[in-house]
């Protein structure tokens, strides 16, 4: 989506009032609509940059798992860089940034493992 007001290419988590911006959950009888809440998580100097490699676009499961050694931190990989539609926004060749193991587990997790 191109904004009308500055030209530029945005994404559903760059509007103000979107709920990929706010965040919440919506439930309606038994089924359950849910979306993640959006966390500023500051980028770091010592960030890896990895390029999406054919094989692995659309999957933040398989980047997680290429970086971290599990799938499980595929939401990490969305939100760490505002990215709502794989579809368009994780694909081959695009350059996305990525905290260090380290950092993930000392800082953002808070684990200290």
């Amino acid at each position: 989506m191109t904004s009308k007001f500055t030209g530029r290419v945005t994404n559903s988590a760059d509007i103000k009032y979107g709920r990929y911006s706010q965040g919440g959950s919506t439930e309606r009888l038994q089924y359950r609509l849910g979306w993640w809440t959006r966390r500023n998580i500051p980028t770091s100097v010592d960030d890896i940059i990895y390029t999406i490699a054919k094989g692995v676009e659309k999957r933040p499961d398989l980047i997680s798992n290429q970086v971290y050694g599990t799938p499980i931190y595929a939401w990490l990989v969305l939100q760490y860089n505002s990215i709502v539609d794989i579809e368009t926004e994780l694909v081959s060749d695009a350059v996305i940034k990525l905290p260090t193991r380290s950092r993930l587990i000392l800082q953002i997790l808070g684990t200290g493992q």
